[in-house]
């Protein structure tokens, strides 16, 4: 049987479609995923030329019912899957119905084999769909038929492959971006056992991942205890400009997502934090005017919620320090040796240096940016004043001077006040 799209075939094309192999096989993933899926297998056969015989991605979800196909064919710019999971970029899976279709960037007819558990019956039911790239504004598909396997899935096949090789699904920039898309969903996911498989083996994300903590931050409001788990990570390089918290309901499913604030990218440190809780389940996260729904308890504005947003500041401020104390303060000072921003010291003066060096790391890890922001000039001025002071008889005159700069928590006054209370004796 034939069905047509509500788009024609040109449409389709002026949709935005992806032209990126990669970013088409994500697509396709991520719809197994939006079914459920703890299993994704990219499986492919090639000869010694490197050509592909067959490609495909499998997946163990609940398949795609034959009664709900033309919601989610045949209506192109309403998909059913508008409320997928979220990838770090916040852009919507199965967009609209335009996922399924990014098979064209590379194969020219694409069949989705399908078996799904029939409700009515019990039965696992099996059944074919198919699309060409020359009319996407088509799908046929067979009548379903009782299955002899005893679980449902997809298997999506591709043909007519065009402008891939082997190479192009087993080369360390297609494991990474794998890792980079959708290592977040797996290490959150990793109890439950779901795994991306690229022929049977699986894909890596450890080693793009610096950092990972999780934590329960629990909120009390009118004697109510919300529970919500945020997952730290800490990336090896950068996933993207901006660096986000990303509330996902108890589907995980993103509902919202905000700035950190703490986007500076000159330091390295590139983060993600995920925060699960069924309080996303009914979120409004659309509601920007401050003036609606000042009294939902289930909005930007609620109590809850802004108290979460000050403890997940708070979290991510102390891993900033924790990673530039232990880890960029040391790059910052033989960034400063290497380019010849350090005083001159004697080998009598390795006191004095060690003492500098001491107080210019505490300063940097209280706040990175009043050494990022300034040009070369500007650093070696601030640094040569700095160890005037540090000379003199007026070590505290920099605490106060930093006070008059930027606002200091009391632990950080007390942590620069005890920097400042004596020279360091060793490097």
């Amino acid at each position: 049987m034939e069905k047509k799209v509500s788009v024609n075939n040109t449409g389709i094309d002026s949709a935005g479609l992806t032209a990126d192999y990669m970013q088409a096989i994500a697509e396709f993933i991520w719809n197994g995923f939006d079914a459920g899926a703890t299993s994704i297998h990219i499986d492919f056969e090639s000869n010694e030329l490197d050509y592909i015989s067959s490609l495909s991605v499998t997946d163990n979800g609940e398949g795609i019912n034959r009664a709900t196909i033309d919601e989610s064919f045949g209506s192109f710019m309403d998909s059913m899957k508008r409320a997928g999971f979220q990838k770090t970029s916040s852009r919507l899976k199965g967009n609209k119905g335009k996922g399924r279709f990014s098979f064209a960037a590379f194969s020219g007819r694409t069949s989705w084999e399908t078996r799904y558990r029939d409700p009515q019956s019990g039965h696992i039911l099996q059944y074919t769909i198919t699309v060409k790239s020359s009319s996407k504004d088509r799908f046929e598909f067979g009548e379903p038929v009782i299955s002899g396997a005893s679980a449902t899935g997809t298997r999506v096949s591709f043909h007519d492959l065009f402008d891939v090789t082997a190479y192009s699904f087993s080369s360390p920039a297609f494991i990474n971006f794998l890792g980079q898309e959708f290592g977040w969903f797996l290490f959150l996911n990793k109890d439950k056992g779901v795994t991306i498989y690229i022929n049977g083996q699986p894909v890596s994300y450890d080693h793009l991942m610096a950092q990972q903590e999780v934590f329960l931050v629990p909120i009390v409001e009118d004697d109510t205890e919300t529970i919500f788990k945020a997952t730290f990570i800490r990336w090896v390089q950068k996933i993207g400009d901006k660096f986000y918290f990303y509330f996902l309901d108890s589907r995980q499913r993103e509902v919202v997502k905000e700035l950190t604030s703490f986007n500076n990218n000159a330091i390295g440190f590139y983060h993600s934090v995920y925060v699960e809780s069924a309080f996303f389940d009914s979120f409004n996260g659309n509601d920007k005017e401050q003036s609606l729904n000042l009294f939902d308890i289930h909005s930007r504005h609620s109590p809850v919620f802004k108290m979460l947003q000050h403890r997940l500041h708070d979290l991510v401020g102390g891993k900033q320090k924790d990673f530039v104390k232990l880890q960029a303060a040391d790059g910052l000072i033989a960034g400063f040796e290497k380019t010849g921003l350090l005083p001159t010291f004697t080998e009598e003066e390795q006191e004095a240096k060690a003492d500098l060096i001491n107080v210019l790391k505490a300063i940097y890890t209280i706040e990175p940016r009043l050494f990022m922001a300034l040009g070369r000039e500007q650093q070696k001025m601030s640094i040569g004043f700095i160890h005037l002071l540090l000379k003199s008889n007026k070590r505290q005159q920099i605490a106060h001077l930093l006070a008059q700069t930027i606002k200091l928590s009391v632990e950080e006054q007390h942590a620069l006040r005890m920097v400042l209370k004596k020279p360091a004796v060793a490097m």
